[in-house]
């Protein structure tokens, strides 16, 4: 708007868990004692290393903005066998090597998400397009000494209403 990148606070509600590219569970049940015992929720868990890998790589290159939303889409239609055209077919089996080469390495992975935010938030000060979906998370004292201007009901992140 104005030439000016805008960004609106998101609640970002997410209950994933991924042990040691083996394990997933996904749904809505919190991940501690009360979400998963006493709490009416939901999750689907699978012991399938090939899937959580390739989950992990999938939503990792998703927040580093390594990958676009068409390949995720071309990726999903891939992994559950659905119908898509040839030319989307050859797109998500050239993702999954490039995403295995890139962030095969867990650790490496990590380090890639941890400078991703910081450089974010380098973008972010200077209104400048953020890259993928990471923000480092800072508490308010953090977000005062990065020059942030830190509101209680939204943090640091300006709220921004549509006209």
């Amino acid at each position: 708007m104005d030439g000016t990148e805008h960004y609106r606070p998101i609640y970002v509600h997410a209950k994933v868990a991924i042990v040691d590219d083996t394990w997933t569970t996904v749904g809505s049940a919190n991940l501690n004692n009360r979400g998963m015992r006493d709490d009416t929720e939901m999750n689907v868990a699978t012991f399938d290393p090939e899937a959580a890998h390739t989950f992990r790589l999938v939503l990792q290159g998703e927040h580093l903005g390594l990958i676009h939303d068409d390949d995720l889409l071309a990726l999903a239609r891939l992994r559950c066998g659905a119908y898509q055209s040839q030319k989307d077919h050859e797109q998500a089996l050239r993702i999954i090597p490039y995403l295995r080469e890139t962030l095969g390495d867990p650790l490496v992975a990590l380090h890639m998400m941890h400078e991703r935010a910081w450089e974010n938030l380098r973008r972010y000060k200077a209104k400048q397009s953020l890259l993928g979906h990471l923000l480092p998370y800072l508490t308010a004292d953090e977000a005062t000494q990065q020059g942030l201007d830190f509101a209680e009901e939204h943090g640091w992140i300006e709220e921004f209403q549509s006209r």
